[in-house]
């Protein structure tokens, strides 16, 4: 709690009713000393979780002022860490009111925000492991709880930065919601209206997203078929690479970029290998198939590495894994004779057999044949026995190694190419 009017009324609430609901109560004040004065809020929390009986916990953090995002950003960023750390599969119920949420929205439609932004805070969000963000008085414009403030006699500091308009923030609250209050009756609860009716349109567009990619994923892996995603119309397609990077917790690009990269997506040459720039991820295109990587391409890795049955080895900045499998990959009684085996990368001049009585083939040969990307191919890993090529990743075991039906087996796995 801040000890504002807010956070006041919403502890006063929860212990109100704490025994009918069954829950443990406790309040956390994060005193970041940004503001004079503020080092007596925490007694205005204190009073009152003392008159009720609630267990507080005051917490100093500093501020980075030189946080890219400003430092209304930044203090909100140490605020929020500070509010999540130890929550351990409990609830963190905030006091974000209706006419935070029409400023949100407001502020998110401003800066060009899509449908997520617009739909503004959520009431309840999982913030992993079992904890979750609770937002109670959602719903609530702040009128109701300064009314409600003084039927009980609550005490709340009013923090003197609020009213320091060159914040955005406070420049909506203060000089523009008032207006367009007066202007349009109902302003306020019509924007949270805005932003209820957004949250809907982005639950539908991630359930046509996922849809999508269950089309488009090819089994077994993280690879999707290009032919299929080349029909989807324009806005289809950025949706789903909008669900992608949402998936991998990547920022989300500006439109501009992601108009590009469908653009670049689209045309015919990407086809012959296309590393697409999205930020922190890659687009990746060769042939039919497409898939998001990690920005630094794999290297390959100088010498060999020994196996000696370890289950795993990190190899090229993936997982190389080894896994008993019967009936499939290497044949384990091969790999047990005493012979070193290693791990390496390419090898000039390697020829391997896939199928007993077909013709050998060069390494070239099979990485075009398995639709291994050219980036990737100085990392590849490769097994050997002794001195004989057993398997090659993503192209596969040599006929000579090639595990028989109902034996034991190995089966290498990299996870660059999961």
């Amino acid at each position: 709690m801040s000890g504002g009017l807010d956070s006041s009324v919403l502890t006063h609430v929860l212990a109100g009713l704490r025994r009918e609901l069954g829950i443990g109560l406790s309040a956390v004040h994060v005193h970041h000393g940004l503001v004079a004065g503020s080092e007596a809020w925490s007694d205005t929390c204190s009073d009152l979780c003392a008159a009720l009986d609630v267990p507080l916990a005051v917490c100093r953090v500093q501020v980075d002022r030189a946080h890219s995002g400003g430092l209304e950003a930044a203090a909100r960023e140490v605020r929020r860490t500070a509010l999540l750390s130890g929550l351990d599969g409990g609830v963190l119920a905030l006091a974000h009111h209706r006419d935070d949420q029409a400023e949100t929205i407001l502020f998110r439609a401003l800066r060009g925000t899509g449908v997520k932004g617009l739909a503004g805070m959520h009431d309840a969000m999982d913030v992993g492991v079992g904890s979750c963000i609770w937002r109670p008085l959602l719903d609530v414009p702040r009128a109701v709880l300064h009314a409600y403030a003084v039927r009980y006699g609550l005490r709340w500091v009013d923090d003197p930065s609020n009213t320091d308009t060159t914040f955005s923030r406070n420049f909506l609250r203060n000089d523009i919601l008032p207006q367009l209050e007066g202007r349009f009756t109902g302003a306020s609860a019509n924007l949270a209206r805005l932003g209820r009716l957004a949250g809907e349109a982005e639950l539908l567009l991630e359930e046509l997203a996922d849809s999508d990619l269950d089309r488009l994923r090819m089994a077994g892996t993280t690879q999707m078929r290009r032919p299929l995603a080349l029909e989807l119309s324009s806005a289809r397609l950025r949706n789903v690479l909008r669900r992608l990077l949402a998936q991998a917790g990547v920022t989300m690009p500006e439109e501009g970029l992601l108009r590009e990269v469908e653009r670049q997506f689209r045309e015919n040459g990407a086809a012959s290998g296309s590393r697409i720039r999205l930020g922190e991820v890659v687009l990746c295109v060769y042939r039919e198939r497409w898939w998001l990587e990690a920005a630094a391409a794999p290297v390959a890795v100088s010498g060999s590495r020994l196996w000696n049955g370890e289950p795993s080895l990190p190899w090229a900045g993936g997982v190389l894994s080894f896994a008993t499998e019967y009936g499939q990959g290497l044949a384990a009684g091969l790999l047990m004779t005493g012979v070193p085996c290693r791990v390496q990368s390419r090898v000039a001049g390697v020829r391997m057999r896939l199928h007993a009585g077909s013709p050998s083939r060069s390494l070239k040969n099979l990485w075009q044949e398995a639709g291994i990307p050219p980036w990737l191919r100085d990392a590849v890993p490769m097994l050997w026995v002794g001195e004989r090529l057993a398997w090659i990743a993503g192209v596969g075991v040599a006929a000579e190694f090639q595990c028989p039906p109902g034996e034991a087996g190995i089966q290498p796995r990299w996870s660059v190419f999961a």
